[in-house]
């Protein structure tokens, strides 16, 4: 907006009834219109409408801090106006000089941050009165007070402005003397989302989804973040609230489709976010399906009667189903089933297509992956040449440039043959041609799923192989940590001020980091950095559910986990009460002789007691639940009588917790 130049011809402040003159100048521009405004404490009044005339007087009826404001513009403008400025103006001159100085921290600082006034006056028993200018508004900060010092946050950008006003305390006018002082305040640099992103790699119900949120924005400042979830359906739900953590994590129990709003904002930011970003991603019921391999254990062709064990290695799902179908002169089909493998038994020769049918149960279709091949069944008779096992010496998970030795054992012939290939995502990396050798040694030098398939066959045979097996072997730069176990003592009834002590049992412990997360009925109260212990002591000084959630990972894993596991602990008030027994006070009972039974027992806190009596078969409550432990009374009959006492502690909430039955006959 252009500027116009606002003088007076007199300098603030002034006192009220005093003619002002106010005039308005542009240095480009003379032939215009201009429009005067006067306004104090949010009333704006207008001096004169649009004229050629520049000036215009000014007589102010009231002490107070007003503001000038000018508009022009061109004859004929279909524009409201063109040129705008404001002026401040303070009617009302200081009684007497009772302000020695006005300090300030700083004269220049950035948004959130707090300035610091400082008045020095020179008498005693002196009130102060603090007002704050932004943007052209006067608004009190701090009403009369003896405070000589003020201390505030300030929340825009701009030029500012303080003043104070002081008077004594039995003073009847609205201030004696008064000072001012400015200073500008810079703005914050702009947050931006940088980044966001799902840092799980497979978006799948039940399991924990982490998104990650980068910004640009000054390192010092305190930036707070707020996620929220969008359903296909339009529902909204706030994941996390404003806080300043930055990476987010949440289950999802329902497949489809969503979005993920993320709000961030500085801390001081008056607004409701400074920038936000939207995210969208899918859940899947489970992962995909993928059917790794389909295989016979046997070379086609194979002989009538000959069991073939078909075997399936898949992956995906949450709870997978096979069918096996085999279609020739004599057709199988087994239906779905839960097993990855299905021993055939061919009862006819021929030509056979063997298909393979795989889904998860939630399901409907008839399948969501397939595979088949085609096997001969003839009726030449041999013995078959069958893979017993392999077996590889250190399991199929190793590391990177570790040797590993695999072994073959087969049947079937005395003069078999061997060979090895391997494979690494379908290309192959190495190969062994057949020999007499049945093992080989193989060390990888990359991490990733390497696939070796292990092919036997008879030295005089023209196939190229009579058996075969395919095994897989997972190569790692280092073992992603895992919990085995979380040990604690066995039978152990924990009550309040107990020290209680985990053992975390993990292979590779000496390259595994632990953190320990102590929870209380939900509540977090004690988390550790990334230690090497295995070992967790905490007191429980108050009753309740404990939950420790251990985290782990190597100390090479850039994660910020591999594992996680927790430990749920009761924490009682105090221990059971047991060993309840009703004792007499003579161990003659008469007639008419009163006589006083005592409850002992162990355990509980604060127990009470409840005492029940049978005359003639039968009961009567005696005494309600109370601290007394003991109840006498007189028997006027006699008969065989009862007494029954239930304790329990006091905080209990059950019927009782013990009780025992004395009985005696008169």
């Amino acid at each position: 907006m252009n500027e116009i130049s606002i003088t007076f011809s007199v300098e603030s402040p002034r006192e009220r009834e005093e003619e002002i003159i106010i005039k308005a100048e542009v240095s480009d521009n003379d032939n215009l219109l201009y429009k005067f405004f006067v306004g104090c404490n949010g009333i704006w009044e207008v001096l004169r409408d649009f004229d050629y005339k520049n000036n215009i007087k000014w007589v102010p009826k009231e002490d107070g801090k007003y503001t000038i404001m000018v508009q022009a513009k061109v004859k004929d403008s279909t524009k409201p106006f063109e040129y705008l400025s404001r002026s401040d103006f303070i009617i009302g001159k200081a009684q007497e000089k009772i302000i020695d100085s006005l300090k300030i921290n700083k004269k220049e600082i950035k948004v959130g941050e707090k300035i610091k006034i400082d008045a020095t006056s020179n008498k005693d028993n002196i009130m102060y009165r603090y007002w704050l200018k932004e943007e052209f508004n006067w608004q009190i900060i701090k009403d009369y007070t003896l405070d000589n010092f003020l201390e505030c946050t300030i929340k825009n950008p701009g030029k500012h402005e303080i003043l104070v006003e002081c008077k004594e305390i039995n003073s009847l006018k609205q201030y004696n003397d008064f000072a001012r002082v400015d200073f500008n305040v810079l703005p914050l640099k702009k947050i931006e989302i940088r980044n966001f992103r799902c840092i799980t790699g497979e978006r799948i119900c039940n399991e924990e989804l982490l998104f990650e949120v980068d910004t640009d924005g000054d390192k010092d400042r305190v930036i707070l973040y707020k996620f929220i979830k969008i359903s296909k359906d339009r529902e909204f739900k706030c994941i996390q609230d404003y806080s300043t953590k930055k990476v987010v994590a949440y289950v999802e129990e329902v497949p489809g489709d969503y979005r993920l709003i993320c709000m961030v904002k500085d801390m001081y930011s008056p607004k409701e976010y400074d920038d936000r970003a939207i995210i969208n991603f899918s859940i899947r019921p489970y992962k995909n399906i993928e059917i790794n391999s389909f295989t016979a254990n046997k070379m086609s062709p194979q002989r009538v009667e000959t069991e073939i064990e078909l075997q399936a290695i898949v992956t995906g799902g949450r709870e997978l189903l096979y069918r096996y179908i085999i279609e020739g002169n004599s057709n199988v089909d087994s239906g779905y089933i839960r097993l990855n493998n299905y021993t055939w038994k061919p009862e006819k020769p021929g030509e056979y297509k063997v298909i393979l049918w795989v889904k998860d149960s939630s399901f409907d279709g008839e399948y969501e992956q397939k595979e088949e091949f085609y096997f001969t069944v003839d009726e030449k008779v041999k013995l078959p040449i069958k893979i017993e096992n392999v077996i590889i010496d250190k399991g199929n998970e190793i590391l990177k440039h570790e040797e590993v030795i695999i072994e073959v054992n087969a049947s079937g012939s005395s003069t078999l043959k061997y060979s090895f290939i391997i494979r690494k995502e379908g290309q192959e990396r190495g190969r062994i041609d057949y020999g007499s050798c049945n093992f080989i040694k193989f060390t990888p030098q990359e991490e990733g799923k390497f696939e070796i398939e292990v092919m036997v066959k008879d030295k005089y045979s023209l196939k190229e192989y009579d058996s075969h097996k395919i095994i897989y072997i997972n190569s790692y730069n280092f073992f992603p940590a895992n919990i085995d176990y979380i040990l604690m003592p066995l039978n152990e009834y924990y009550v309040a001020g107990d020290t209680i002590k985990i053992n975390i049992i993990s292979i590779n412990t000496k390259d595994l980091l632990f953190k320990y997360v102590l929870k209380i009925n939900g509540r977090k109260i004690e988390e550790t950095d990334y230690v090497e212990s295995i070992e967790y002591y905490f007191m429980a000084p108050h009753s309740g559910v404990y939950v420790v959630e251990i985290y782990v990972k190597n100390k090479l894993s850039n994660k910020e986990f591999d594992n996680k596991k927790e430990a749920r602990i009761p924490v009682h008030q105090a221990l059971p009460i047991t060993n309840t027994t009703i004792k007499c006070s003579d161990s003659q009972i008469e007639i008419n002789k009163p006589i006083i039974v005592t409850v002992e027992n162990e355990g509980g806190k604060d127990v009470i007691y409840e005492f029940y009596l049978m005359e003639e078969d039968e009961w009567f409550k005696v005494q309600n639940y109370s601290k007394k432990n003991y109840y006498s009374f007189v028997p006027f009959k006699k008969g065989k009588y009862r007494i029954l006492a239930l304790c329990k502690s006091s905080y209990r909430k059950c019927a009782y917790e013990d009780y025992d039955i004395l009985e005696f006959i008169i």
